[in-house]
């Protein structure tokens, strides 16, 4: 999320550093924006770092998902292809004497480094981000109830090119934890053993529990402190109250299936978009879409009250509602196949979605797009789709004859294209609310303030059907 505010932005984040901090990645050009360009040329920001311990030379190469693009705001940001990029960099480090090689990356999913690893050569260890996969053992020392939520032992392991047995790792987001791994290596720079009793996740805690670290003195005072009492004034302040849990989880939740925080985000939408419309000049929307990724506070918030705080962490962004008109039945359904075509990766693209159903074959073809959003792939994942009036616009897999075209609130991440949504450059208008005040207004305007289970049931009310 460093380019969710564009690239100047992020080139002063970088200079907020100290100058000996570099930020890697290997499949990154950044020529095109001069002031990220001038801190590469400052060595800020390069493709690959040299560290020494214990008499190794250990190069670390950074890595960056391809769907940058589509999920931030890179702007004349390139973004190649990441195996061939990693590969060109290990090779530079080996003819430097490098003896081993790390990877560190975020490309959504420890799947995806799970795949890369074929490809790569000379590759000892991978460090994955962004997938908010916890992988732990028995015995570790996990944070209340994450022991539900176990992806996977620390460390998985995938095999590099050359047939070598490669420890991958990644830890829970959300700041609550770091990871450990302790690893063997011999004097060539391979890979012979894992110390598993000294890694694994360490939790983050306060010193109310015993593994608990002081806070820094200075963070605490100035950061943390003013903080709190911000977020004390927003937890006081409540907007709404729930009959029912809100599932806003990653997965099983908002990324990977209908959730009823996520039926209430786009009915919100919806509703933003209906009321608004008259005054753009527009015809009110037929239905409504919300990115899963845009719902950011991966947990059940209780049934109960609800505050302006919930309803931050489940918004965060600075996302507009908007409406994009007519747009033709067999765009919907590219739209929609692209929703369901990496939920297997527990991608931001999935949606949550109002004023119709769909049914989705996990067996079907994924779509796949072009960087210009056209299809190269088609998708055959979607299987129906039906307005709320009863109008079917897919059945069996194939677009209707004659169906009609429709109108759809989004937010206007989605509507540019984020998350690889192909409107292909379909002009819309933006409606003056962010999306955070739309859901504001739903639950305190047209809900009254309760949020029902007749109306929200724990699991959904039936909107997308999974098929396989």
């Amino acid at each position: 999320h460093e380019f969710d505010f564009g690239p100047n932005v992020f080139a002063q984040f970088i200079k907020g550093f100290d100058k000996d901090a570099t930020f890697v990645s290997a499949n990154l050009n950044v020529s095109g924006e001069p002031k990220l360009q001038k801190l590469a040329e400052q060595g800020r920001i390069v493709k690959s770092v040299v560290v020494k311990e214990q008499g190794f030379k250990i190069g670390v190469i950074g890595a960056t998902t391809t769907e940058l693009p589509f999920i931030s705001s890179p702007r004349n940001v390139v973004v190649k292809a990441v195996a061939k990029a990693v590969n060109k960099q290990a090779d530079l480090l080996e003819s430097q004497g490098v003896d081993i090689i790390v990877t560190i990356s975020q490309l959504q999913s420890i799947d995806e480094d799970i795949a890369l690893a074929p490809k790569l050569s000379g590759v000892d260890v991978m460090i994955s981000g962004g997938g908010n996969e916890l992988l732990a053992d028995e015995g570790d020392l996990l944070i209340p109830g994450d022991e539900e939520n176990i992806f996977g032992s620390y460390p998985l392991y995938s095999e590099n090119k050359e047939g070598d047995e490669v420890p991958i790792v990644t830890t829970n987001g959300d700041y609550k934890y770091v990871g450990m791994l302790t690893v063997g290596f011999n004097k060539a720079g391979k890979v012979v053993s894992v110390d598993d009793d000294a890694s694994g996740p360490v939790r983050v805690s306060s010193t109310v529990n015993t593994d608990g670290v002081e806070p820094n003195p200075f963070i605490q005072s100035s950061v943390v402190d003013p903080l709190v009492v911000l977020l004390e004034e927003a937890a006081e302040n409540v907007v709404a109250t729930s009959e029912v849990e809100l599932n806003g989880l990653r997965d099983p939740g908002i990324r990977t299936e209908e959730t009823n925080e996520g039926n209430l985000i786009a009915d919100a939408l919806f509703a933003t978009a209906t009321a608004k419309a008259a005054s753009f000049g527009l015809d009110p929307p037929d239905i409504g879409i919300q990115n899963g990724g845009g719902i950011r506070n991966n947990s059940v918030i209780p049934a109960g009250p609800i505050s302006e705080l919930d309803v931050f962490g489940m918004v965060p962004f600075a996302n507009f509602v908007c409406i994009v008109p007519d747009i033709p039945p067999a765009q919907l359904k590219e739209i929609l196949e692209n929703a369901v075509s990496r939920v297997e990766f527990v991608d931001g693209r999935f949606a949550q979605i109002s004023g119709f159903s769909f049914t989705w074959d996990a067996d079907g073809t994924a779509q796949v797009l072009d960087e210009n959003l056209v299809v190269t792939t088609p998708g055959t994942r979607i299987v129906e789709v039906t307005l709320d009036d009863g109008t079917p616009i897919v059945v069996d897999g194939e677009v209707v004859d004659g169906a009609p075209s429709v109108s759809m609130a989004t937010i206007d991440f989605s509507a540019r294209g984020g998350d690889q949504y192909p409107f292909r450059g379909i002009p819309f208008t933006t409606v003056g609310v962010t999306y955070f005040q739309s859901v504001l207004d739903y639950l305190t305007v047209d809900l009254a303030g309760v949020i029902t289970a007749e109306d929200y049931p724990e699991g959904g009310e039936g909107r997308i059907t999974r098929l396989n």
